[in-house]
């Protein structure tokens, strides 16, 4: 696990994730820290039932492809708005709140991205997802969400739920 002054982002492909990074990047320039991005693939046999449907094996290869385009694009994306040697990038095989919050032990603080639907006058706001709510609950640090807007064809844009 890398040491030393840094953020730690959790990366998925997603516009919030991007919106995370480039405010992570912007932050890490101001106080000379290094950003650390953290995608999670996890695809382990024993978290799925017995009885369950096989099939997520035969996906596995792919959502793995999936998970290293998604870091290979949001390291592109950091690469320009940062010094060099001040990026580093995990693609780990870890449920994706175990890994962040593994990462961020030691960080400045954990960055996340958030997807919010625009909310109608007089609703609640919408929960945040399972690996933010963990973040913010069990790190021993400070965690930042970076709040995007849902764009009409984010469910077409690809997976959200890597990290």
């Amino acid at each position: 696990m890398p040491t030393g002054k840094r953020i730690v982002v959790g990366v998925d492909g997603s516009a919030a994730s991007a919106a995370a990074v480039r405010w992570a990047a912007g932050e890490a320039r101001l106080r000379d820290l290094t950003v650390n991005l953290v995608c999670s693939f996890h695809s382990d046999a024993r978290l799925h039932a017995p009885y369950a449907e096989q099939s997520w094996k035969a996906h596995r290869d792919e959502r793995y492809a999936a998970a290293r385009a998604a870091l290979d694009a949001t390291v592109e994306l950091a690469r320009h708005r940062l010094p060099p040697g001040r990026l580093l990038a995990e693609l780990v095989s870890e449920p994706p709140a175990q890994a962040l919050l593994d990462r961020a032990a030691g960080a400045e603080m954990l960055v996340l991205g958030a997807t919010r639907t625009d909310r109608r006058p007089g609703q609640p706001p919408l929960a945040l997802g399972p690996v933010a709510r963990m973040c913010l609950r069990l790190a021993h640090c400070p965690v930042v969400v970076i709040s995007c807007p849902a764009m009409a064809d984010a469910d077409a844009a690809g997976p959200r739920h890597l990290v």
